[in-house]
């Protein structure tokens, strides 16, 4: 153990990075050596001159067959060695001049060539050199794996290897992103693959060694005070300080399609917090308007936003209201937007019919899809209605929301997930291949997240950004001088007596830190709950009704009824027997019991089935199960390809007999 120390600093000297200050700290005695011998001798002064001359001649010449950028390093540094060798030892070597210059110039010399040393790439090599040559990912990858296509781009911050791929794939290389990054010292986080969209054996290693998000940015204030809603969102920055932008409607000059999100992130990744910036801005422009429900945070998380949400619910039951009235509101706008001539919602539709764009902000979703609540057709149907719906929850899995519901979800804000089962549910494949990884933040890195979306560029999928850190009080007073559209008469009329009775916030309602109002939903009560599932029930009957008689049909139906004719008594009397409970099934029973309805299905002669044939969900249905659960059984069974096969309409499926394969 005692002779470590010595063998380290042995070790040390005799490494390439030490060589040029071994030279520098030379100059010294060198200078001082030649000063005691020929001070007074003025030909020692002439020889030592064309010495040094002819020293960065023969240095230049040596050079010829490296690169331009070497040869004229190498001649710079030996023209600067000799010329102050030479004008030391003539003139006074332990100066305070000389000494200052020895050491602010030769440092910098001397430092640029361990420099150069870190980032060179085998200057006498040809073009495309292999891993093993340049020692660039021989560890992870092996020496047959990869090579370099030329010379990395070196940026600040940043270093882009070109590598064309052997005996590999990208998405195995994105795999093994971890061990190149054990290998080169850096975070895991810090690597990135750029796939070549030409060459599938071509991609680009990018690497930023250094984390430019750890220092969180306050919100600059909106990106377009008083503008529209076409124009783009910026909830914060990327990792070069670029704004992340992405949009909400559909543009025909790009062909970008309306979009909604996903929103994940696990609890403290900063999800609630980047959303609130998102809202804000969109809350600037004066073209849209923003329905929001949040059943567990509340006021927490809707506190500045309360006096300008046109419409606001905190508690489950009225997120379900809210809900059930989007399916009218999205069919009127449709019509009339197709009415007055428009494939999709545009400004010039805001400006013809005082239409506005509609974004529904849904938070902590996975409570309305436990509780049975229906989405699929809301985001199926909503973006041609110029209506954009935000799903945030925390792992968007098959337990917490429809894969049907996900399917629709065109753009994703993932924060950072716990674990990378929950990043392959929420991020696309081929962003998790290029080195996307919201699973090394988890919560430690609040607002740190991954932005993919229509229009935004792919290459910037698996980018990291930072959303802006916002205040209650700053939101609050950009707000308050903010445009406030209306909601337009059609919307208004469609969402029925749940919109016209939602509870409107006065901007002086005071929504300091001070307002301690408990925002928790009530816990209802048996009969109460019972109440609200059978008006919402009446409610959904009622619109049935009136699709089915018309406008015309209702008077001519009901022309002839006498309503105040009295009830004939009836003339016998019925009994019925006492209901039993209803057991729950247990899963291999509930399985069966799906097969069993597919087999009738069969007889049936039915060629397409989805999650609505095996109506009604829940205990009461004949399965026993949640709309949900049904979900999942289909698309198991579409991937196994025995029963069922996946078609290009999401949540249907082609019934399959595999009873006749055997023939």
């Amino acid at each position: 153990m005692a002779d470590t120390p010595k063998k380290d600093a042995w070790k040390a000297l005799k490494s390439p990075h030490a060589r040029p200050w071994l030279a520098l700290a030379g100059e010294v005695p060198a200078s001082v050596a030649a000063h005691l011998a020929w001070a007074d001798r003025p030909l020692a002064a002439v020889g030592m001159t064309l010495a040094s001359g002819a020293l960065t001649a023969a240095t230049w010449w040596a050079g010829k067959d490296t690169k331009e950028a070497r040869r004229l390093h190498a001649t710079a540094t030996t023209a600067a060695a000799t010329g102050y060798l030479t004008f030391a030892s003539f003139t006074d070597p332990l100066g305070a001049t000389q000494l200052s210059w020895l050491a602010i110039g030769g440092s910098v010399v001397a430092a640029s060539w361990n420099v150069r040393k870190v980032l060179r790439v085998n200057p006498e090599a040809k073009s495309e050199q292999t891993a093993g040559e340049t020692g660039l990912l021989e560890k992870s990858l092996g020496k047959a794996k990869a090579k370099l296509r030329g010379e990395p781009t070196v940026e600040p911050n940043k270093v882009t290897a070109p590598i064309k791929l052997n005996d590999m794939t990208t998405e195995e290389l994105g795999n093994r992103l971890k061990n190149v990054a054990v290998e080169l010292g850096v975070p895991p986080n810090s690597l990135r693959l750029k796939n070549d969209p030409d060459r599938a054996d071509y991609t680009d290693l990018v690497i930023v060694p250094q984390d430019m998000l750890k220092v969180s940015k306050p919100w600059p204030g909106p990106t377009s005070f008083g503008g529209s809603i076409t124009e783009p969102v910026v909830p914060g920055i990327y990792e070069d300080g670029a704004p992340a932008k992405f949009w909400f409607p559909w543009d025909q000059e790009t062909g970008r399609n309306a979009t909604h999100f996903l929103t994940a992130g696990m609890n403290g990744s900063g999800k609630s917090a980047g959303q609130s910036v998102v809202i804000a801005d969109a809350l600037t422009r004066r073209d849209v308007i923003v329905w929001a429900v949040d059943p567990s945070k509340g006021k927490q998380t809707f506190r500045p936003f309360l006096p300008y949400l046109d419409w606001v619910e905190m508690s489950l039951a009225g997120g379900e209201a809210m809900i059930d009235a989007l399916g009218q509101v999205i069919t009127a706008r449709a019509d009339a937007l197709g009415e007055a001539g428009f494939k999709n919602w545009t400004p010039a539709a805001f400006a013809q019919l005082g239409m506005p764009y509609m974004i529904v902000w849904i938070e902590e979703a996975a409570k309305f899809f436990r509780e049975g609540t229906e989405m699929e057709g809301l985001v199926m149907e909503a973006r041609s209605a110029g209506i954009s719906v935000i799903v945030s929850l925390q792992r968007p899995s098959s337990t917490s929301m429809p894969t049907d519901v996900r399917e629709q979800l065109g753009g994703v804000i993932c924060f950072g997930v716990k674990g990378s089962t929950t990043a392959d549910m929420a991020l696309p494949d081929d962003v998790r291949d290029q080195g996307a990884r919201p699973e090394v933040w988890e919560n430690r890195r609040p607002g740190y997240a991954y932005l993919v979306a229509p229009g935004v560029d792919e290459e910037l999928y698996p980018v990291p950004m930072r959303t802006f850190n916002a205040s209650d009080d700053d939101i609050s007073a950009i707000l308050a001088n903010a445009p406030r559209p209306s909601v337009d008469p059609i919307t208004a009329a469609a969402a029925g007596e749940a919109y016209a009775n939602r509870t409107r916030y006065d901007a002086d309602t005071p929504l300091t830190s001070t307002d301690t109002t408990d925002t928790r939903e009530v816990v209802m009560s048996k009969e109460a709950k019972q109440q609200h599932d059978e008006e919402l029930l009446e409610r959904q009957i009622n619109r049935e009704i009136d699709d089915r008689l018309g406008d015309d049909g209702s008077a001519d139906d009901l022309s002839g009824i006498d309503p105040d004719k009295e009830i004939t008594k009836p003339t016998e009397t019925w009994s019925f027997a006492k209901a039993q409970p209803v057991k729950e099934k247990s899963q291999d029973e509930a399985l069966a019991e799906l097969m069993a309805m597919l087999a009738e299905y069969r007889e049936q002669g039915l060629d397409e089935v989805g999650p609505r044939h095996f109506q009604p969900y829940g205990k009461e249905g004949r399965i026993g199960r949640s709309r949900a659960w049904i979900s999942d059984q289909l698309t198991d069974l579409a991937d196994e390809g025995i029963h069922l096969e996946e078609t290009d309409t999401a949540g249907t499926y082609k019934l399959l007999y595999p009873e006749l394969a055997s023939v």
